[in-house]
């Protein structure tokens, strides 16, 4: 027997209808989601992989920096100027530029910071540097005495308080009173090195705008600039030399013979590493006091991708 089966209503058809392409579009928006993710996820793959490969390459320039330093250093004593051009290497399909500089003509902050006491029955170590002598190299660039010889003191006041080791010459511009002129004035002569002592001088790459460091040991500006200006052509043989020939001399609150020399401890490197996919730049420290030197720090300026 048949069974009668009443005929869907037009209306019905059309809902059904439109219920279907409402799926269709419905699961085609879905696709069209899931295969941009799809996408920007093999993107992403794609630049972690170009900038993995341009760090790497970068990792090994850092290596190869490090074991010239001590070649380079041996140089420059002799060549003022080797390192005013970036050194280029090719490594396969890639490219390094190395450009080394000066990292030790400055005033290192943490010489402020007294070092811990071994015994605590003992007086606590002085200091390598004190306020006053930090206060010279500010009232040298141009800062009022009286603010220079506060800022000074607030500045080795907090160094002692903390006893940590400052990381960037930055942290300089937290001190009460130090302004955004005084940073202007002071900061492109302060360093944060990972020590304790001095920075010595090395007076075969010293400029004369970097010679107002020499007021921290007593030296007075202009005969800081004259004597930067007398050195010969192929540098200075030795400390005893540069104080013979120039008639330079301190005020005798700090043995200037002490803290200057002919050759650096300190060498900064901007490292550029390219390869066909991306560009990366790196920073480094190095402490060439051993051999081969010591990566003492570093940090990532900029990626940049190519394609």
């Amino acid at each position: 027997m048949t069974l009668y089966r009443p005929a869907a209503k037009r209306s019905e058809r059309g809902a059904a209808l439109l219920a279907v392409l409402a799926m269709v579009v419905l699961l085609a928006g879905f696709a069209t989601v899931g295969l941009e993710r799809l996408k920007a996820a093999g993107n992403r793959i794609t630049e972690a992989e170009a900038r993995g490969e341009a760090q790497l390459l970068a990792s090994a320039a850092t290596a190869a920096s490090a074991n010239m330093a001590a070649s380079l250093k041996a140089r420059l004593r002799m060549q003022p100027g080797l390192l005013d051009s970036p050194i280029e290497m090719a490594a396969g399909d890639g490219k390094v530029a190395l450009r080394f500089a000066e990292g030790g003509n400055c005033f290192n902050l943490n010489a402020l910071a007294a070092p811990p006491a071994t015994d605590p029955a003992m007086a606590r170590p002085q200091p390598a540097a004190r306020p006053q002598d930090f206060a010279r190299l500010l009232v040298a660039v141009g800062i009022p005495l009286l603010e220079a010889d506060s800022l000074s003191k607030a500045t080795a006041a907090r160094l002692g308080q903390t006893g940590q080791l400052w990381a960037d010459p930055s942290e300089w511009a937290t001190i009460a009173g130090v302004t955004q002129r005084h940073w202007q004035l002071a900061g492109p002569l302060l360093c944060a090195l990972p020590t304790r002592e001095r920075a010595s001088i090395n007076l075969n790459s010293l400029t004369a705008d970097r010679a107002p460091i020499l007021a921290s040991l007593g030296v007075g500006s202009d005969k800081a600039r004259l004597a930067v200006s007398m050195r010969p052509a192929g540098g200075w043989a030795s400390a005893n030399d540069f104080l013979g020939r120039s008639g330079l001399s301190s005020d005798g609150a700090v043995n200037i013979e002490n803290e200057v020399g002919t050759s650096t401890r300190w060498m900064q490197v901007e490292l550029v590493a390219t390869t066909g996919r991306a560009r990366v730049t790196r920073e480094l420290l190095l402490d060439t006091i051993q051999l081969p030197a010591e990566v003492v720090y570093s940090r990532w300026v900029r990626v940049e991708m190519l394609s």
